[in-house]
């Protein structure tokens, strides 16, 4: 089992911004001008496919020339502000996060998955929207700190340390209402959330991941009948991973069918309770927000014009959740 380092190797260029990440698991700075949104929105528009509906980032697009296409553009339309705020780092890929609107929009309380060995090195997303963020257009929630509570590999094969409490969660998450065009940096393992797109605009954000410039990248995977509860299997993977890969969207619990097997490490499969969120965490109004945000005007719209009893259910799934207030 590893541990995390005692101090992260840098890759902001100031060191407050360094030191804000380190402590809270994210920092927040300006990124693209007006000019580049437009270009970006100009690009998605040009590229994106028909396969895209509620939660979709362009990585778990079938189609590989998209998925290149928008790592090619993001990326050379962000290097002026990646070149501008970090140092001695490589970005990885750079992809699409695109909401439609409705219910189907919503991602749930999550890590991101592992990418790099944690014990040494930090992955990192540049999430940029090209609107302003509300909470009825899906916008992100974070849990501050939460990137250091415990060592953990991550993939959609691993269970999440936090699974016992997933609902409670929400109640101690903290609201990122940026600006069109400021990022966020966050750690890959900072717990965050996003609620569904209500509004009636897709939503489109920008996500370039980027790491340590002599990262290797690393990808986990576990199976209980294989690995028994203390073992679970790594792979080391190539710098176009992200953009390659074929099980995104699709058999993603699989065992990679990419990738070198490194073999077992030891997991612990570390879990939480409510007292350890009471412990550690302050409350915040997360619920309530969302829940005021919900438009109940819409359920019946979309039933009627849609005639998606889905759609509808997914509504009504939603909103047991979060007016629970």
């Amino acid at each position: 089992m590893f541990q995390f380092p005692d101090k992260m190797l840098r890759v902001f260029r100031d060191e407050q911004h360094q030191e804000s990440f380190e402590k809270d698991g994210f920092v927040i700075l300006p990124f693209y001008t007006p000019e580049e949104i437009k270009t970006l929105e100009e690009v998605y528009h040009r590229l994106h496919p028909v396969d895209e509906k509620g939660f979709f980032p362009s990585t778990f697009s079938q189609n590989k020339d998209y998925r290149h296409q928008a790592d090619t553009e993001i990326r050379r339309v962000g290097k002026r502000s990646v070149e501008k705020y970090c140092m001695d780092i490589k970005e990885v890929f750079g992809a699409f996060i695109v909401k439609s609107p409705g219910a189907d929009s919503g991602m749930c309380v999550h890590q991101d998955m592992s990418l790099v060995d944690e014990s040494r090195f930090t992955g990192i997303n540049i999430w940029v929207p090209l609107v302003d963020l509300t909470i009825e257009n899906g916008a992100i929630f974070v849990l501050p700190k939460s990137h250091r509570l415990f060592p953990t590999y991550r993939g959609s094969s691993i269970p999440e340390f936090f699974s016992p409490v997933m609902n409670d969660i929400i109640d101690y998450l903290q609201p990122v209402l940026v600006k069109a065009g400021e990022a966020v940096f966050f750690d890959q393992s900072i717990i965050h959330f996003s609620p569904p797109n209500y509004s009636n605009n897709i939503r489109i954000v920008t996500n370039t991941y980027i790491t340590h410039q002599t990262t290797e990248y690393r990808t986990f995977y576990w199976n209980k009948e294989q690995h028994g509860n203390q073992h679970l299997e790594a792979f080391a993977q190539d710098n176009n991973f992200m953009t390659n890969f074929e099980q995104f969207g699709d058999n993603i619990r699989d065992r990679p069918k990419v990738g070198k097997s490194l073999g077992l490490l030891e997991y612990n499969f570390p879990s939480i309770d409510k007292a350890f969120l009471e412990q550690n965490f302050p409350k915040s109004n997360a619920r309530k927000l969302i829940a005021d945000a919900l438009p109940k005007q819409k359920e019946n719209k979309v039933q009627h014009t849609a005639g998606s009893t889905q759609t509808t259910t997914l509504f009504q799934k939603f909103r047991n959740l979060f007016e629970r207030v």
